[in-house]
C-alpha cells in the first residue's frame, strides 16, 4: 500500500529519525523498562527475580499493606478520581487533612497539594517570580526547578554547586524586584546535601526568598522525618517548602508547604494548580497512611541511613572514588555514557536492577550507576551489590 504521507512530513519524520539515530551513537536513547512485579526490594524483569536498587521507594511503603489498604478504603469512599480541578468540586476531606499533616511535617502553617513534585516546583516558581525579578538556583538542581526558573521569565543566575561564596557574590551584585534562591535539599543524582544553615542565613541577609525542594529528604531524614530542616535542627519561618508524596511516602503527587499568606497566593495564581485535576483519593489516602507509619517507625530511616553507610564504606574500601553521598542515594561515577551502560549490563547479569544514569540527567562526563535504596533492603542485600560491582580499572 502506498504511503499516504506527505514530502513535509515524511521529511519531519526522518530528521527525528535521524536525531534518535545520533542519540544512539552516543549510547544516550532511553527506553522503558517494565517491571512485571510493583516496586518492592525485588522486582521481576523477563520472568527473572531481581534486586531492585533503582527505586525511589525509600521507605518501601510504596508496597507496605497499610498503605495500600489506605489507597483502597479512599476509592471507595470517594472513587477513582475527583474528576475536577480543587477549586471547582475537586476535593474531598482526605485531602484537607493530608494538607494539614504535611504543614505540621514541614513546620508551616499551611500546605497544597498539587499533580506531582515537577508541578509544585513550576507553581511555585513561576507564580512568585517575573521579568523583573532574579532566581539564584544551584547548577545541579532538579529539571523541574530549572523548567520553572525558565517559565518564570525571570532573571536567573545559576550558582556553583552547593557555593555559598559564589551564591552570595551573586546576590550582592544582582538587583531585583524579589529574589528567589531555589535548591534541593537532597540532590538526587549525588546524594549530597545542601548546606541549608548557610542557605538561610544567606537568605536572610539578603532578604530573599528561600525555595527548598525536600523530594528525597520528606521521610527519610530528621528524627521525625519532616526532612533537611528537621536533620539541620532549624525552623521554617519564611521558607517556602516543597516536596512529594511519590518517594518515601509510597504515593503520588507534590506539595508546598508555608507561611498561610503564600499558600492563599498559590492557590489564586499557581497555573498548576489551579488548571490540574486534583489528586485522585487514593493517592492521598495512601499518603495519609505513609505518615503514620513515617511517625510510628522511625527505625526505617535508622536502617536506611545504616545501609546506605554500609553501601558507601563497601565501595570505598574496594577503590572506587569517593563520594559525597549522605543519604540513602549512592552514586558510582564511571565517566563515558558507555561505561556506564555496560556496568548496567554487569550488574543486571548478576541480579542486580541498578540503572545507568546519563546525560543530559547528569553532566557530560560524569555517567553513573545511580544505586538507591530502600529501609526494607538488608545487609545481605548491601554485600551482594558490592560483590557485584567489578573493581574499578
Amino acid at each position: 500500500m502506498a504511503s499516504t504521507e506527505s514530502p513535509v512530513t515524511s521529511a519531519w519524520l526522518g530528521e527525528l529519525g535521524s536525531e534518535l539515530a545520533a542519540l544512539d551513537a552516543r549510547a544516550l536513547r532511553r527506553t522503558v523498562l517494565t517491571p512485571e512485579t510493583g516496586q518492592g526490594e525485588r522486582v521481576t524483569i523477563d520472568g527473572r527475580s531481581l534486586l531492585n536498587l533503582t527505586s525511589n521507594n525509600y521507605l518501601g511503603l510504596a508496597h507496605d499493606p497499610r498503605v495500600i489498604e489506605g489507597a483502597v478504603a479512599a476509592a471507595r469512599t470517594y472513587g477513582a478520581s475527583v474528576s475536577a480541578s480543587r477549586l471547582l468540586c475537586g476535593s474531598t476531606p482526605l485531602h484537607e487533612e493530608l494538607e494539614e499533616r504535611l504543614a505540621a511535617l514541614k513546620g508551616q502553617e499551611r500546605a497544597l497539594l498539587y499533580g506531582a513534585g515537577y508541578l509544585a516546583n513550576l507553581g511555585v516558581l513561576t507564580a512568585l517570580a517575573g521579568p523583573e525579578d532574579a532566581i539564584f538556583s544551584d547548577a545541579l538542581n532538579h529539571a523541574s526547578i530549572i523548567d520553572g526558573c525558565r517559565l518564570s521569565g525571570a532573571t536567573t543566575k545559576v550558582y556553583r554547586h552547593l557555593d555559598l561564596d559564589d551564591l552570595g557574590e551573586l546576590l550582592a551584585a544582582t538587583p531585583s524586584r524579589r529574589r528567589l534562591i531555589v535548591s534541593e535539599t537532597v540532590f538526587s543524582m549525588d546524594g549530597d546535601l545542601a548546606p541549608l544553615p548557610g542557605l538561610v542565613a544567606l537568605a536572610r541577609r539578603h532578604d530573599a526568598i528561600l525555595v527548598i525542594d525536600e523530594a528525597h529528604a520528606t521521610g527519610v531524614l530528621g528524627a521525625d522525618g519532616g526532612g533537611a530542616l528537621s536533620h539541620f535542627g532549624l525552623d521554617s519561618e519564611g521558607l517556602i517548602v516543597v516536596g512529594t508524596l511519590s518517594k518515601a511516602l509510597g504515593s503520588a503527587g507534590g506539595f508546598v508547604a508555608a507561611n498561610a499568606t503564600v499558600i492563599d497566593y498559590l492557590l489564586n495564581r499557581s497555573r498548576p494548580f489551579i488548571f490540574n485535576t486534583a489528586l485522585p483519593p487514593a493517592s492521598v489516602g495512601a499518603a495519609l497512611a505513609a505518615l503514620d507509619v513515617v511517625a510510628a517507625e522511625p527505625e526505617r530511616r535508622e536502617n536506611l541511613a545504616d545501609l546506605a553507610a554500609c553501601l558507601r564504606e563497601g565501595l570505598a574500601a574496594a577503590g572506587h572514588p569517593a563520594t559525597t553521598s549522605e543519604t540513602q542515594i549512592v552514586p558510582l561515577v564511571l565517566g563515558p555514557a558507555e561505561a556506564a551502560l555496560a556496568a548496567e549490563r554487569a550488574l543486571r547479569e548478576a541480579g542486580v536492577l541498578a540503572k545507568a544514569i546519563r546525560p543530559p540527567t547528569v553532566p557530560e562526563g560524569t555517567a553513573r550507576i545511580r544505586f538507591n535504596l530502600m529501609a526494607t533492603h538488608t545487609v545481605d542485600d548491601v554485600d551482594r551489590v558490592l560483590a557485584a560491582v567489578a573493581p574499578p580499572v
